[in-house]
Order: structure tokens, then sequence, then C-alpha cells
């Protein structure tokens, strides 16, 4: 459902990470990304910032792909790596409330938190969709953007840069946008700008340590009428071979 303009009000802001005041118990389930079903076997590794080598607790999911975390005291942002019969994905820029002891809190019955892997098979098929193939030890970027009240962006422009708040795109960074209406990536020419569903994908990426995702945006209606495009989020992130990388898009604080 379209709810009008994007919320940008914290764009610019400072950022104000509260760290984790408690230990915090996160119930998890691992789901396949293009089905929605549990996955499973699979471990999960969950590490501080966003770097994987600082693991705080690694767990194998049962056989409904439940998996519960313990966050320690101290932690602002986190994110996932998980492995199995899929591609290894990353999942970057998560949070937690700082003083709940279990979460998340929707009542009952219990909910849980949910992480997505990318199965090999939905790895070969999107590509196949906007007419390419993935080429074996290259990476893939993807995620959606979401406003300051947690609403899907539409409308954006990504890519993948090679340098921090200017758009310097890597080698094959040209994202892909998802249809709103079948829930897959399609060609260019069907779609320019990301969709309802806020989501993209940039395949064929070079692996390198450190890459900045970025989309580009409107962030007034007078920009919009004069074609202005502005930074509006921005996440470092790795480039991996034959990996996923996903992460939660938000606008750019400070």
């Amino acid at each position: 459902m379209e709810l009008g303009a994007a919320d940008l009000s914290c764009l610019g802001t400072p950022a104000n990470d509260p760290a984790t005041t408690v230990a915090v118990t996160l119930n998890a389930e691992l789901k396949d990304f293009q089905s929605g079903n549990p996955v499973t076997p699979g471990t999960v590794v969950a590490f501080k910032g966003n770097d994987a080598s600082m693991i705080f607790d690694t767990k194998t999911v049962d056989g409904n792909g439940n998996v519960t975390f313990t966050v320690p005291v101290g932690v602002q942002r986190f994110g996932y790596k998980m492995t199995g019969d899929f591609m290894p994905t990353f999942l970057l820029n998560q949070t937690v409330k700082p003083d709940v002891a279990v979460q998340p809190t929707c009542g009952s019955p219990p909910c849980k938190a949910k992480i997505q892997s990318v199965s090999n098979s939905t790895a070969a098929v999107l590509p196949a969709l906007i007419g390419d193939t993935r080429t074996p030890g290259t990476g893939v970027i993807a995620g959606a953007l979401r406003d300051c009240m947690g609403h899907e962006v539409s409308n954006y422009i990504a890519t993948v840069s090679s340098a921090k708040g200017t758009a310097t795109p890597l080698m094959g960074a040209s994202a892909y946008y998802f249809s709103a209406s079948v829930g897959l990536p399609v060609h260019h020419s069907q779609q320019e700008s990301a969709s309802g569903d806020g989501l993209f994908m940039a395949i064929q990426l070079p692996a390198t340590a450190t890459a900045y995702v970025q989309m580009w945006g409107y962030k007034t209606d007078s920009d919009m009428a004069a074609d202005q495009l502005s930074l509006i989020a921005e996440l470092q992130v790795p480039v991996l071979a034959d990996t996923v990388i996903t992460g939660s898009y938000e606008p750019l604080r400070q």
C-alpha cells in the first residue's frame, strides 16, 4: 500500500544507537528468502558490528529452523552469518531493544525474528530473470531500504561504491529491483528504480574487503522536480566471493 512520501526526518541526525544494558535472549527463525519455508540444517553465527570475527554466539538451528541467541551487554549493532546447504548469507546492521531481556515481544504465541538465507537454486534463478548468469567467484549484495518509520522506500537508485559518500560504482554494480507485484527482480526496462517493496540486488561484484552500499533518492518534491538525487543511505560492507550480503538499510546518520 502506497503511504505517501518517505519519512526522512532522521536523515543527517546524530546516530544514537543505545548499547544493550541487559543480556538479551533473541528468538529467531531461519527461513528461505524465496519460499519463506524454515531452513534446516544450518548454522548461524552472531557477531558485533559488521565484523564477522567479533563473534558473540554460534548456534545450530533446530528441525523447524528455530534458533535462540544471547546478545551480550554492550552491543549496539550486530550481524549474522548463515551457512548450510545454501549459499553463505550475511545479514548486517541489526538492532534489539537495549533493555528488554527476551525478544521479540509480541504476545502469544511467541513471535520470532526472521533471518533469511538464499538457496543455491535461488542464487542461480534470480540473475536469470534479468537475463544474466552469475559468475562463480563474484559476490551478491541485496536488501531493502526503509525510512525513519520503518516503512519500505520506493523510487530510489542503489549502487555499490568503492568510495564512501560518492558514487564510484564497483565493476558489475548495476542494481536490479524487485517487482512488487510478483516479488521477483526484473530487467531495467521494466523497473528502473525500487518498487514499493524496497528490494534490490546487485550481482557480479568483485570480492573486496570494503565497499559501500548506497541508495540515492529525492529528499524533497523540489529535488524530484529538478531531478536532483541525494545520498540517503549508505552501509559499509565486505563483498565476499560466492556469498550473499544483505542488510537493514536506513537513512544515513551522522
